[in-house]
Parts: C-alpha cells; structure tokens; sequence
C-alpha cells in the first residue's frame, strides 16, 4: 500500500466513525469503554499525559474535559485511532473526573485518576506493582510448543495476571522493559522475526524500510505487531492508574546480538523510527521532574510532549520516594574503556538524585539488571556461557565493553558511599524472580552499604534463561552476592508496599502448565522481603 493508496483508505474509514452519544453511566453497571482500544496514563503532582487508541478512525480530534479544562488531542498515527492528551496546571494529591469527548458527545464512560503528592508532601505510604517483559505476540505462541500456552492460553493468563496486580489497589504501575516482541534479525525461537514465525509475519506483514511509517503500509503493520501486545493486554484497566513504562532492547525490534556479520545495538535508524513510534502511540513519555535536567539524552523532543522524556524518568512520591527509570539500550556505546550503556550526564544525574536528601528511598529501576547475568553480549559483565552450560569470563564474549562494567562499577561504588541511604534495585529483562545485596564488584568493597537488588518478576514469557538460553540467571564472576533463594523462572509480578520505616517486596508466582488459570485470583505471596530503613 503505497501513501496515496493508504490515505484513500483512511479517508474511507474516517467517514464511518461518527459516533453516536454514550449514555451516561448507570453506577450499578460495568464500566462501558464505548470505542476506546486501550488507555495508558501517566500523572505527577500536577500533570497527567494520556494515551488511548480508538477502534475505528476519528475524523476530527477528540477532547478530554477536566473541570472547566478542555483539552484537544493531538493524533500520533496517520488513520487518527491513536490520540495523546497533555493536562497540565493541576492541583496535586487530588482525584479528577476525565471525559473523553467526539463529535457526537462521550466516547465511553467517565472516570477518575489522582495526582500523586506535591514533592515537598510529608506522605506516610504508597504502593507499586511492578513487572518485567509483559509483551510477546500470541502469534508466536503457536510456534513455540515449549512454552505450553496456545494463543488464547497465553492472552488469558497475561491479562489475569494484570488484574490480579491492579486488585490490590497500587498507586502506580512500572512495567520495566520488553512492551513489544517482533525482532526483524535476531533468530531466538518464539519471538516473531525467526524463521520459525512465518505465520506472524505472513499475518501482520513486512516493514518497507524505503518508505515512512505512518501514512503508508507500514503503519498497517506496526498495529498489527505491537497491537495486540500492548493495546490488547491493558485495554482499559490502568484507566485509574498511572502507568510508567520504558524501553529494553525488544522495544527497538532486536534482541541484543553481536557477531562479525551484525551488531544490532545501539539501534539502528529504522528500528529507532519504529520504537518512538510506538512508543508515541501505545504509552506515554515520561513526565518531567524539577530534579531531572530537560537536556538529558532523549529529552523535550519537539514531537513529544513538552519537557518530557522518552529514556530517562521520574516516579516522585513526595517526600516519600523517589524511582529513577533508565533504558539502558538507546544510547549504548561501543567505545572500550569509556564505553557506557547511559551517557555520562545521566549517569551524573542519578548519582546526584541518590545523593540527595529529600526524600527517604531512592530506588533505581534500570532496563539491565545489576547482580545477574544469562550470558547475553549486552550486559554490564563480560561472563560467557561455556559448553558445559557455566558462566565464565575465560571464553572472550565477542564485542563486550569494558566501559559498561566500568560505569556499572562507579555507579555502585557512589550509591554505596551514601550512607544516609540504601542503594535498591528493582529490574527486568531475566524472565525471573530473584533478591540479593550486593556486597562486592571485583575490587570494590560495597559492605558496609551493600546494594539490595531485585528481579520483579515477568508478565510475560517464561523460562528464558534455562529454557532458551541453555543458563538460569547467576551471579556473574566478580559479583559478591547474598541471594535470598534460588531465582524463580515463572510468570508473575511484585507488589511493593514503601513506608516510612521499610520497604516490603510480595512477589507472586504463576506457571502455565503446571497451575490452572483459575488459580490467579487465589495467588499469594511465595516470597516477602523487607529493607528496613
């Protein structure tokens, strides 16, 4: 479908979405979501960003009214079934109704969303619900007989496993990393982009990397592929709850590789276009922060909204805590010694903020975990898998640089050195549930403030590590680590209740195969860990 071709098809489209006024709610019925697809927001003390698509096309903007505001929404795809909202010049701590307007009246029921405290607010608790990997493809779960889901199995228990996290009421949801799986080169059985996925292909179609992507044929398949990961597995259930979500290596179409015929990072210019399309159409950007420099690297973009980020943010819970979120992919750097996975000023910038005392946690959520290895080219280690199924660094991993281990080291020492408070990870990308403190990296000496590090749990696929990559997450070489227990290859997700005394982590644990979809609803912790402060 060439552009001219695409846009007489929208135009086509467009002229059947008028749509007729929805009624308003009765309080005894279900929540009725008219024609929105799906809805993703975003809030701080005095802002929310919102992004929601529609299922069919919409002529003219939609608005959100908000008290006496009206905000227009600007459209982020070419057919106009993908909208973003910016309200701004909010009160903070204060629960707002929202109404999504058409031509015609509301687009589906109202509802309400609640700003997050004022930076400064002594604020006594909050709770988060916090999860790695929730994409993958039903497509692919057909081809894949390992992971002993069918297509529906694997939608089903993804969305149970979600509105089991929303049931305990969390303040904010992270989702941290791999939203989307539909790699173009890598070859890694049941991820669509294999030779084996021909059917996943055959059904969204190929990119024409000659041409844009909206407007044209490939806009068509980018819906198709990110779609149903995204769109289908929120749909309007975080409609009420702020969600903070950010990119890992699958979010730019590629599974992190190098050898002498291709490296896939830092993303190439194709993969980059589609990963900020995405990104701009299916979630929202990261708000900004007062303490987060609008200059960073992927910041205040003239085609985002204002001030925001769409690599580096800020979960600020007033003077509670503070979560500070990093993609650690966009901007690699292949430079040896001086190699980094974030730039420098980022770095700067989460060293200045764990330093600060304004608020009693500073917790770092980055898109590479610290503290375990699978043996990938792309982590902070250089550890290798050898034929005997063990992690080693006597086996040279191909294009490794020395300068992530280096960054890594010089961020712990910092975090480490401030005493006034703990250094935490809460990470991704592993496939596991698994919990430690770290007490030494080589040389350095981290005991006297050992860094508590966590792999939340995945909402998506399982088994990576053993099932796909031959090697369960282990403490790479170096690394000084107490583990809590043995790493966890199930799906689930954690539950994180801050207080003003101590940080709680439940972490709930689901097998497909092994456990019924029923039992979802009965789930209860299998591990609970507490950082005292």
């Amino acid at each position: 479908m060439k552009r001219k071709e695409f846009i007489k098809t929208s135009i086509g489209l467009g002229t059947g979405a008028m749509i007729s006024s929805l009624p308003f709610k009765n309080k005894s019925s279900a929540w009725n979501k008219g024609i929105v697809s799906h809805m993703i927001p975003q809030v701080n003390h005095n802002r929310i960003l919102l992004s929601i698509s529609t299922n069919r096309p919409l002529e003219k903007a939609p608005s959100i009214k908000v008290g006496k505001k009206k905000i227009i929404g600007s459209k982020r795809d070419g057919l106009g079934q993908h909208w973003f909202f910016d309200i701004q010049d909010l009160e903070s701590k204060k629960t707002y109704e929202l109404k999504l307007l058409g031509n015609s009246g509301r687009l589906c029921d109202d509802w309400t969303i609640k700003t997050f405290p004022s930076p400064s607010a002594e604020t006594e608790k909050m709770r988060l619900l916090v999860y790695t990997c929730a994409g993958g493809h039903p497509l692919s779960r057909e081809l894949h007989p390992r992971l002993n889901e069918s297509r529906q199995q694997f939608i089903s228990r993804r969305s149970a496993l979600l509105k089991k996290g929303l049931s305990f009421n969390p303040d904010a949801i992270i989702a941290i990393g791999d939203q989307i799986y539909w790699d173009l080169e890598e070859v890694l059985p049941g991820i669509a982009g294999d030779g084996a996925n021909e059917l996943a292909f055959s059904e969204a179609g190929q990119f024409d990397k000659s041409i844009p992507i909206l407007g044209t044929s490939n806009e068509e398949v980018l819906k198709k592929a990110v779609g149903p990961q995204v769109a289908d597995l929120y749909g309007t259930h975080c409609r009420s709850t702020p969600v903070f979500m950010f990119n890992d290596d699958h979010d730019y179409f590629e599974n992190d590789k190098a050898t002498p015929s291709s490296i896939t990072f830092p993303p190439r210019h194709f993969n980059l276009k589609l990963a900020r399309t995405a990104q701009g159409m299916y979630w929202p950007e990261f708000l900004p922060d007062l303490n987060r420099p609008i200059g960073l690297s992927g910041s205040n973009a003239s085609d985002k909204a204002l001030h925001s980020s769409e690599c580096f943010g800020t979960l600020r819970f007033g003077r509670l805590a503070e979560i500070l979120m990093y993609d650690c992919r966009r901007f690699t750097t292949l430079k040896g010694p001086s190699a980094g996975f974030i730039p420098r000023d980022t770095e700067q910038w989460l060293m200045n903020r764990v330093s600060s005392d304004d608020t009693l946690y500073t917790i770092n959520v980055p898109s590479l975990p610290v503290g375990w290895s699978a043996g990938k080219w792309m982590e902070w280690y250089p550890d290798k898998l050898n034929s005997e199924g063990k992690l080693t660094t006597e086996i040279e991993k191909y294009f490794w640089q020395q300068g992530w281990q280096n960054q890594h080291d010089r961020l712990l020492q910092h975090f480490s050195n401030q005493r006034h408070k703990k250094p935490i990870f809460f990470q991704g990308d592993l496939h596991t549930f698994a919990g430690g403190q770290i007490y030494k990296s080589g040389e350095i000496d981290l005991g006297k403030n050992p860094a508590y590090a966590y792999i939340m749990g995945t909402m998506g696929s399982t088994a990576w590590p053993s099932g796909i990559r031959q090697v369960k997450a282990s403490n790479p070489s170096g690394i000084g680590m107490e583990e809590y227990f043995d790493n966890v290859e199930e799906s689930g997700f954690s539950i994180v209740d801050i207080t003003t005394d101590e940080i709680e982590i439940n972490m709930y644990k689901y097998l497909s195969g092994r456990d019924e979809l029923s039992i979802i609803d009965q789930l209860t912790p299998f591990q609970t860990l507490k950082i005292k402060r």
